[in-house]
């Protein structure tokens, strides 16, 4: 399963801006334990993580199978959780571990509250079904009941480092049936290697520009952005006041506008009623009727 590779130290090791043209980033590479040991630290990280290479190439998820040597579990202080280890031990001469968190302990129901909690399965399962659809790290698919130690398997999951050894975070464990398919994994690895892993990847000039062309064009978005939504806000804001002024000149101007007619009013009820006998003649309001109707009313007239 093994064959020449090139000296790593000759090769070049591509910025992340590059990734999305490597044949191996977004795959499940398939290796050997061997191979997962193998894998360097060249200071390039992915998603806040630490990405590894071989030789060249970025390895983020990879799929191993061998057979189940070990399973324990352990306790992680910092999360508070149960974990399952599987060893797995593949023939090339080294194991590896697979982690997977432990699955959920379910105590027996007592004997009256057994349809009860029937039920509960049944309405938890309904609403779980489409939250469980996604496999992944942390919520990953394991059928428990068939593996014990002896069992041959299959794992996809993510490279990680644990007390300087390299793991592999279960996404997805498929029980592997018969020596076919077991034979049909390990000729997997062995022409991906040859055809993929075996072969530096090699990245032209005017590719890695352009790439990184598009990468400072995001940074730049990235950055714009926030003043975009700060100017945003800035101008709802202009407008909350411009609203909020017009609403309160509106309201001062139906004041003035009802405080004039109260005195218009008051004015024309009022009208006459003050004037001297020789302006009434020129004012021939109600007022002054009234005032001239009384006079002739005093006379008998």
């Amino acid at each position: 399963m093994t064959s020449a590779l090139p000296e790593p130290g000759n090769l070049t090791i591509y910025p992340d801006y590059c990734q999305s043209l490597s044949p191996t980033i977004g795959k499940w590479v398939p290796l050997s334990a061997i191979d997962v040991s193998g894998l360097r630290d060249v200071g390039v990280y992915c998603e806040q993580r630490k990405l590894y290479h071989f030789l060249n190439h970025p390895v983020k998820w990879v799929k191993i199978t061998g057979v189940v040597v070990a399973i324990d579990e352990v306790r992680e202080k910092k999360e508070n959780k149960d974990k399952k280890i599987f060893t797995l031990d593949d023939s090339s001469g080294v194991c590896v571990e697979v982690t997977v968190p432990a699955p959920p302990v379910f105590e027996a129901p007592d004997a009256g509250k057994k349809h009860l909690g029937q039920l509960a399965k049944l309405q938890e399962g309904k609403g779980d079904k489409k939250e469980d659809s996604t496999p992944s790290t942390e919520n990953p698919v394991v059928p428990w009941a068939e593996i014990d130690v002896g069992t041959v398997i299959k794992v996809k999951g993510r490279v990680n480092m644990w007390w300087k050894e390299f793991q592999v975070e279960g996404v997805k464990i498929e029980v592997v049936r018969g020596l076919d398919a077991e034979v049909r994994a390990w000729d997997e690895v062995r022409e991906f290697r040859e055809t993929v892993l075996g072969v530096p990847w090699v990245v032209g000039k005017e590719e890695e520009e352009r790439c990184r062309k598009v990468r400072e064009r995001e940074l730049r978005r990235a950055k714009k952005r926030p003043r975009e939504e700060k100017g945003k806000a800035r101008v709802e804001e202009r407008k909350d006041k411009v609203q909020r002024g017009g609403e309160v000149r509106k309201r001062k101007d139906l004041e003035r506008v009802q405080k004039l007619d109260g005195v218009v009013k008051r004015r024309k009820d009022t009208e006459g009623e003050s004037l001297g006998s020789k302006n009434k003649i020129n004012y021939p309001s109600m007022a002054v009727r009234k005032a001239a109707a009384g006079k002739y009313d005093a006379l008998g007239i």
